[in-house]
């Protein structure tokens, strides 16, 4: 086997306001509408994010982003409006953790210095 990428993917009953959620959370609008249902966001040629409508599985996703420079998501998130926790200490990362109106978890790391 040899995987070259990943998409991740966050399951919400409301695409709209989740569309709208997730661009403020990412500073941007998605870059793909594949199908109905289902929008992406390409952060690199080997990694994204899809958002998919599915009501009877929303809000029970979970995704991990790594980010060098926390600090910048943390204001980032703040100027967006966005609640988080701050940036916590883990046992070889640091995280910043952020649910959305749906309950899906969404969790950002860099390594511990």
């Amino acid at each position: 086997m040899a995987i070259n990428g990943v998409l991740a993917q966050i399951t919400v009953s409301d695409l709209a306001q989740a569309t709208e959620y997730y661009g403020r959370l990412f500073g941007r609008g998605p870059d793909g509408n594949p199908m109905p249902g289902l929008l992406e966001w390409h952060f690199t040629s080997e990694a994204g994010l899809q958002l998919w409508a599915d009501s009877s599985r929303s809000g029970k996703s979970t995704v991990v982003f790594n980010d060098d420079d926390l600090e910048s998501v943390a204001a980032r998130l703040d100027a967006a409006k966005i609640e988080h926790g701050g940036i916590e200490d883990a046992t070889h990362f640091h995280i910043l953790q952020v649910l959305d109106p749906e309950g899906n978890h969404v969790v950002f790391t860099s390594a511990s210095s």
